[in-house]
């Protein structure tokens, strides 16, 4: 392959990693993010190779009254085929064989330092395109529950600005648009709900290929052997049920450090007050979950999940902070200790989700919407 500029390692960058007993080789880990629902995803192989097609029931039998010597009317329910998509995720290196050459064992640990930073970056990709994948943009990508549940009039879309109190529930813009939003996802994970697929007759997971050595070309055409290593991810996502997905969108970003203003910065004040509190721009969170937890049919709600930014969780923890919450809690779930629980539901950590996402408005598609068409 020809070569461009950042391609590869310079040589002063592997000069830098192999200086060996001068400095610390050890390299933090900066970029790397929390991305929770890459844990908690349950994969199924998908009934082809491209994708994975199911049916999903719109409407139901007419049942009629029965009247002696009359007969009864045929019926029969309805349903629609839906075809989920898969996107195939790779990154590729290349290193001059003759690294290997001139700095001997060292060599092996520079190529696991990329192969970590490989590994990484696709479990970033995979975590935001399970929220903003958008197939009509990118035929590549598979769509993310972002790009499916964007219409406010969606019954599973709960727009915040409407818990909003103060100045901020007006429009407010600056130079460069309307101020940072972002949502809050509740998830009822599930075979027969939502879950991420892999290509039929493959195996799932990021999977890791040793090209060994091989004859490559530069920008010049001249060639020289490399290693080569490459790193892949097949994966889609199969939302069989749209009512086991709930988002809370047009949260403004800036506006969830304001529910520490009022009664919860005085001292002197009763805390429990805080859940009542409307200063300007507080957001009520804690009344937002309930409603989402609610619009979640009873039989998914014990597998629903919540997924959060970080700027979102802390406000959230805060609203909750008070003696009297009897909201949240902490305990375990999928193995892990701590985690912040808001009515029952474990909410968790995806640093994927954006605080700059575009405002959602009444004009997008959703399935019920298609449904009654």
């Amino acid at each position: 392959m020809a070569y461009a500029v950042g391609d590869v390692a310079t040589l002063s960058e592997l000069q830098e990693f192999y200086r060996g007993n001068k400095v610390d080789t050890t390299v933090i880990e900066l970029m790397n993010q929390t991305n929770d629902i890459l844990d908690h995803v349950p994969f199924r192989e998908s009934n082809t190779t491209a994708g994975h097609e199911t049916r999903v029931r719109t409407g139901l039998p007419e049942i009629y009254f029965r009247r002696l010597y009359r007969g009864t009317p045929l019926s029969k329910s309805q349903y629609s085929r839906v075809v989920e998509g898969i996107g195939m995720l790779e990154g590729r290196s290349e290193i001059d064989v003759k690294e290997k050459e001139l700095y001997g064992a060292a060599f092996g640990a520079y190529r696991a330092s990329e192969g970590k930073a490989f590994m990484e970056a696709l479990r970033q990709k995979a975590a935001t395109l399970f929220f903003y994948g958008d197939h009509a943009k990118n035929a590549d990508e598979f769509d993310g529950f972002a790009t499916r549940y964007n219409d406010i009039h969606n019954p599973h879309v709960i727009d915040a600005s409407e818990f909003t109190y103060g100045s901020n529930s007006d429009e407010e813009e600056s130079d460069e648009g309307e101020t940072g939003l972002t949502s809050m996802y509740l998830v009822a994970w599930g075979g027969d709900t939502v879950s991420g697929i892999f290509p039929k007759l493959s195996v799932g997971g990021l999977k890791h290929t040793d090209l060994g050595s091989y004859t490559t070309s530069d920008i010049e055409g001249r060639k020289f052997e490399v290693y080569g290593d490459l790193w892949s991810w097949n994966l889609g996502l199969c939302v069989r049920d749209w009512r086991s997905v709930v988002r809370i969108c047009n949260i403004k970003t800036k506006y969830l450090a304001n529910t520490l203003t009022g009664t919860l910065a005085n001292t002197n004040s009763d805390s429990s007050k805080v859940s009542s509190t409307r200063e300007d721009g507080w957001i009520n969170l804690k009344d937002l979950t309930i409603i989402a937890k609610s619009k979640i049919p009873a039989g998914m709600r014990n597998r629903a999940v919540w997924y959060c930014n970080p700027q979102v969780l802390a406000g959230l923890e805060i609203q909750s902070s008070d003696t009297k919450n009897v909201h949240l809690h902490y305990g375990e779930y999928f193995g892990v200790q701590n985690v912040p629980a808001i009515h029952s539901r474990p909410v968790f950590e995806c640093e994927c989700i954006t605080n700059n996402e575009e405002r959602v408005t009444a004009g997008g598609s959703y399935p019920e919407k298609n449904s009654q068409q």
